[in-house]
């Protein structure tokens, strides 16, 4: 599958989509709960998810669109749509500046695998790169193996179920990711 691609079996050409976007053009995302759409700029990345505007004089250096499930993106009509969608733009950005203002790099790129994996599942988090990760949260992609590897290794201690200080930092670091992620569906 190409880097550009938009979805496995496009109908139109993937530089179709980043060309429109480049031009100005105004999208929203249209999907379901647990999808969302990362795109990703020159040196950072965004997420968006259901209802949120992708396009415009935002995303004008847009080089790369990687679709999180099954998500399209779809012309904006009228000016309330054109409202929400830049409303649940501004959600997104809102969660992901929660995870970001934390000073420690590999606190954030925790906070981050935490909060992907509750609103996308384990399995589209762990096939995500570590690059493209660690720049929605503005850390290195080593810190970011870090993060999974720390992860990995709590989980797999967690397992035994054994209570103790180390479990009481694994849910403090899971509710304030749980505090970050957005709404799971439109309003």
């Amino acid at each position: 599958m190409s880097k550009q691609a938009l979805t496995r079996n496009p109908l139109f050409p993937p530089t179709q989509v980043l060309g429109q976007l480049k031009s100005g053009q105004l999208f929203y995302v249209q999907a379901t709960p647990g999808n969302a759409l990362i795109i990703c700029h020159t040196h950072y990345a965004e997420i968006v998810g259901p209802g949120a505007m992708v396009g415009g004089i935002v995303d004008l250096d847009c080089s790369r669109l990687v679709p999180l499930g099954k998500v399209a993106l779809t012309y904006l009509e009228s000016f309330e749509q054109k409202k929400d969608a830049f409303f649940h733009r501004q959600q997104w950005l809102s969660a992901t500046q929660k995870v970001v203002k934390q000073g420690v790099p590999l606190k954030r790129a925790s906070l981050i695998l935490v909060m992907m994996e509750r609103y996308f599942g384990a399995a589209i988090t762990d096939g995500l790169e570590d690059e493209l990760l660690a720049s929605l949260v503005g850390v290195l992609p080593s810190t970011m193996e870090l993060a999974r590897q720390y992860r990995r290794s709590k989980q797999q201690e967690n397992s035994g179920v054994k209570v103790g200080d180390n479990q009481e930092e694994t849910i403090a670091l899971e509710s304030t990711a749980l505090e970050s992620t957005p709404p799971l569906s439109p309003q």
